[in-house]
C-alpha cells in the first residue's frame, strides 16, 4: 500500500469516527435523555425468538423482554451459555427457553423453522446474531462465514418461519444492523466473498445494508400478516464482537461505548410501540432516521428483488446438498 493510500484511509477513518462517535456512543444516548423516557414495555403472553442471544445486544434484548413478561426463545449454539442465560432469567416476569441451533448452518436453521411448534407462535422475531470476520473462513456448506451468519441465515430463518405459519399475525420482525452500513450501498458482489481479496469490513457493511433492504421487502411480502418490520441500529456498544474484531476501536472508545442494554433499548421500544415504518429507514435511539450518511450509498448497485432472488437461491442450494464453490 502506498503512502498516499495509507493517508487516504486514515483520513477516511478519522472522518467517520469523528462524525459518528458523539452520536453513536453513550454520549448520544444520554444527550437524547433516553434513560429518562419510559419504553412502555409489557410483553405478557408474547413469544419472542432472539438469535445470537447468549451475548451482547441479543442477550440484553432477551433479558429485557423477559423482564417485561415475554416468553423468550433464545437461539444460539453454545449450550452452556444458553443454560446460563435461562438461569439468569429465573424469577423474572417472563422466561427464557434455550434453543440450540448453529446460525451459520442453513440446514440447521431450516430444521429449526420446519420443526417450530404451531402452538408457540412468534410475536417478535429479533434477527440479531452477527459477526465481523477480519480473516476469511468458510462454512461446511461453502459460504463465507459472516455472509451465512449475518444475512443468509436470517433470511432463511425468517422465510422458513413464515412458510411454517410460525409468525403471529400483527407481530414484528426486527433486524439489528450497524453503523457500518453507512459505508456500503446495496450490492451483491461483496456479500459472499471469495478468499482472494477478502475484505471482512466491506462484507459486514454490505450485510447490514442488505438487512435494511430485507426489512423493506418483508413489510410488503408479509402484508397479509400485518407484520411490523424494522431495521435497528443499536449504536456502538461494548460487546464480545467488538472486543475480538475491533480491539483498537474498543481501546480508544471504551470509556464512552454503550452498554449492551443501552444498545438494545430501541429494540424493546419498537416491540412495545410498533410505530409506522417508511422504506429505507433505520431506527436509532427511538427515532426513524436516514440510512445514508454519504451520497455514494444512495446509488444502489442492485435491487431488493435481485437481493431476495440471490438469497433464496443460496438457501435452496444449501438445502439441496450442493456445496457452494
Amino acid at each position: 500500500m502506498t503512502v498516499q493510500k495509507k493517508v487516504q484511509n486514515l483520513s477516511k477513518l478519522v472522518n467517520f469516527y469523528g462524525r459518528f462517535a458523539p452520536s453513536f456512543t453513550r454520549i448520544g444516548y444520554c444527550a437524547r435523555l433516553i434513560p429518562l423516557r419510559p419504553r412502555g414495555a409489557r410483553f405478557e403472553g408474547q413469544g419472542w425468538l432472539v438469535t445470537g442471544a447468549t451475548g451482547g445486544i441479543g442477550r440484553a434484548a432477551a433479558l429485557d423482554a423477559a423482564r417485561a413478561g415475554a416468553k423468550v426463545f433464545a437461539v444460539g449454539r453454545n449450550e452452556a451459555a444458553l443454560a446460563a442465560l435461562a438461569a439468569e432469567a429465573a424469577g423474572l416476569k417472563g422466561s427464557i427457553t434455550p434453543v440450540r441451533c448453529d446460525l451459520a448452518s442453513i440446514a440447521d436453521i431450516d430444521r429449526l423453522a420446519r420443526e417450530w411448534p404451531a402452538a408457540l407462535p412468534i410475536d417478535v422475531l429479533v434477527n440479531n446474531v452477527g459477526i465481523l470476520n477480519v480473516g476469511f473462513s468458510k462454512t461446511a456448506e461453502g459460504f463465507e462465514s459472516s455472509y451465512a451468519t449475518n444475512l443468509l441465515g436470517h433470511f432463511c430463518l425468517t422465510e422458513g418461519l413464515a412458510k411454517a405459519g410460525a409468525l403471529a399475525t400483527g407481530g414484528a420482525i426486527i433486524n439489528v444492523v450497524s453503523g457500518g452500513m453507512f459505508n456500503a450501498p446495496l450490492n451483491l458482489e461483496l456479500l459472499n466473498q471469495a478468499e482472494a481479496g477478502y475484505n471482512g469490513y466491506a462484507a459486514y457493511a454490505s450485510h447490514k445494508r442488505a438487512q435494511v433492504a430485507l426489512a423493506d421487502h418483508w413489510r410488503a411480502a408479509f402484508a397479509d400478516k400485518a407484520l411490523s418490520t424494522y431495521a435497528v441500529h443499536p449504536g456502538w456498544a461494548d460487546t464480545v464482537g467488538v472486543q475480538t474484531s475491533l480491539p483498537t476501536f474498543r481501546k480508544i472508545l471504551l470509556p464512552i461505548l454503550r452498554s449492551p442494554r443501552q444498545g438494545a433499548d430501541t429494540i424493546i421500544w419498537l416491540a412495545a410501540r410498533r410505530p409506522t415504518q417508511a422504506d429505507d429507514r433505520v431506527w436509532f435511539d427511538r427515532k426513524s432516521r436516514t440510512t445514508h450518511a454519504y451520497p455514494t450509498t444512495r446509488q444502489p448497485r442492485t435491487t431488493i428483488a435481485a437481493l431476495v432472488e440471490r438469497l433464496r437461491g443460496d438457501c435452496a442450494r444449501a438445502l439441496s446438498g450442493v456445496k457452494v464453490a
